[in-house]
């Protein structure tokens, strides 16, 4: 399974990207926060923590690889954990995907389903069940600082167990996140 690939952005559109790694170019499905923070980074290295899936339809023997990118593995994961919830696929969260990873995992953790419904593909039924699974998964995701501000795993580290203590230290999930706010 490909979990990280580095190469030359050589195409940036809608939904993928091209990347040319050594004589081989490599299309990757992104989200729309990604390709907007990768428009300026045309014809620069770039690495992407990647999701490989086999799209298509296996009673017909047609079955393609695909690859999910994102700029941290934090964003992966979540990616994953917001897959998980039925009636959601791959294609759909990437369709969806058009707000930063904090500001949705904040929208659960807060159980707005007014502003996961406004999410392309994502209806206030759909918006529920969202809610419903991942409320209680989505803390950490919530605390996330923008690649911006720290582009350092290690600060993320940090900020996740502080978290975690806060939290041993009996803290509810609102307070610990306003504590680290």
């Amino acid at each position: 399974m490909i979990t990280k690939i580095t190469g030359q952005l050589v195409a940036l559109s809608d939904n993928t990207l091209t990347l040319r790694i050594d004589a081989y170019e490599r299309e990757v499905l992104i989200p729309e926060f990604t390709r907007r923070q990768l428009q300026g980074e045309l014809n620069q290295t770039v690495s992407l923590h990647t999701i490989e899936y086999l799209e298509g339809n296996p009673m017909q023997g047609r079955m393609t690889p695909r690859l999910v990118g994102f700029l941290s593995e934090v964003e992966r994961e979540f990616f994953e954990l917001f897959c998980e919830v039925d009636g959601v696929g791959v294609k759909k969260a990437l369709r969806a995907m058009v707000r930063p990873v904090k500001e949705v995992a904040t929208a659960i953790e807060e159980q707005d389903a007014k502003t996961l419904s406004s999410l392309p593909g994502i209806g206030p039924a759909m918006a529920e069940r969202i809610v419903a699974k991942l409320r209680r998964k989505v803390p950490k995701f919530a605390l996330m600082v923008a690649r911006a501000e720290f582009d350092s795993e290690v600060a993320s580290d940090v900020i996740s167990e502080t978290y975690e203590v806060l939290r041993s230290l009996g803290h509810n999930e609102s307070d610990a996140r306003r504590l680290l706010d």
